[in-house]
């Protein structure tokens, strides 16, 4: 990729030698610091001792109106073709080279993080899993499909699938987190493929050949669980369909402020589903990460924004605002948090 661009690196204290890594990608038009506020990824990486990156997306006017992460479209069901998301300018669809910026950042962590804590965090890479949300969500299943040797599993939140499974791409288990509710990324379908129609094309390009769908009733939520087996690689895909959820199907996000209005808020910790998911598969070989400079073919630089040891504070209170909390990102992170 071309330029600079930032990314930040939340190491728990109890991380040790040969720890997982995990995405948190943020959706369209937020950040870093404002997904920490509503994912629960800090929190599961200080009970879990992985490594959390959570990455900006395409912060420059000149290439996208707002903060987002652009990849191609192509896939193709019943003749109908995924357009390129997220990025746009002047209302027309970017693509951009965001996929190199992510597997840099992969790349650049685990060469770094060995010399910034004296080896004592070292990075596992046959255990790196790509979780976020909306826009975030589409960047982590778009990675899977097209850096299948790089991504263990997927585990996230209110996205859809847009990019073809190429010839190369070795089956990836998924674990897909909706609300039945969501009409940003309609779980229904419509702008983007439904719910089921994504469940049912990452299944086929996993080869699974078994199909399960549970109905489970509780005093927190009602949810259906769609589980494809048997596949090739046992790279099973799950979708966690709550009801009467939104776009926000969190457990934190509700007392956060976002109750979209109509909604019901959730109650199960699907984070926390998505990792017993994830941490359960890894892979068979270790990818070839390479750390490119700026002017290098494969891409630009990866700027560490800092490695956060410890436990991350929250310090708002209420809602915020989208902007001012992505305008804080470097006041807070860079500032306050790194050493």
């Amino acid at each position: 990729f071309v330029g600079e661009r930032c990314f930040f690196t939340f190491v728990p204290e109890c991380a040790e030698e040969d720890a997982p890594l995990v995405f948190d990608i943020h959706g369209f038009s937020y950040c870093p610091y404002y997904s920490t506020i509503y994912t629960g990824w800090i929190e599961k990486a200080n009970e879990n001792c992985f490594v959390l990156v959570l990455p900006l997306g395409v912060t420059d006017p000149e290439i996208a109106d707002e903060t987002c992460w652009g990849f191609p479209g192509g896939l193709k069901d019943d003749n109908v073709e995924a357009d390129s998301c997220c990025c746009r300018k002047n209302n027309e669809p970017v693509v951009t080279d965001d996929e190199a910026f992510l597997r840099q950042v992969a790349a650049v962590t685990t060469q770094e993080l060995p010399i910034k804590t004296s080896n004592k965090v070292t990075i596992d890479t046959k255990r790196i899993y790509m979780a976020g949300h909306s826009n975030g969500c589409i960047a982590s299943i778009s990675m899977a499909a097209m850096h299948s040797d790089l991504v263990a599993a997927v585990g996230c939140h209110s996205g859809t699938a847009i990019v073809p499974f190429p010839e190369s791409y070795s089956p990836t288990p998924m674990f897909l987190i909706r609300g039945k509710n969501d009409k940003v990324v309609d779980y229904n379908g419509g702008f983007f493929f439904g719910a089921l129609q994504v469940h049912g094309l990452v299944s086929d390009a996993n080869g699974c050949t078994v199909s399960n769908q549970e109905y489970l009733l509780g005093d927190d939520n009602n949810v259906t669980e769609y589980t494809s087996s048997s596949c090739t690689n046992n790279a099973s895909v799950v979708l966690y369909a709550i009801d009467g959820v939104g776009h926000f199907p969190y457990v934190d996000a509700y007392a956060e402020g976002f109750n979209e209005e109509g909604n019901l808020p959730t109650k199960v910790d699907t984070t926390q589903l998505a990792w017993d998911f994830m941490k359960s598969n890894s892979l068979e070989d270790a990818p070839e990460l390479i750390v490119y400079g700026a002017g290098e073919t494969g891409g630009g630089s990866s700027e560490d924004a800092g490695t956060v040891i410890g436990s991350l504070e929250k310090s708002y209170s209420g809602t915020l605002n989208v902007s001012f909390a992505c305008l804080l990102v470097a006041a807070m992170f860079t500032t306050n948090l790194f050493s």
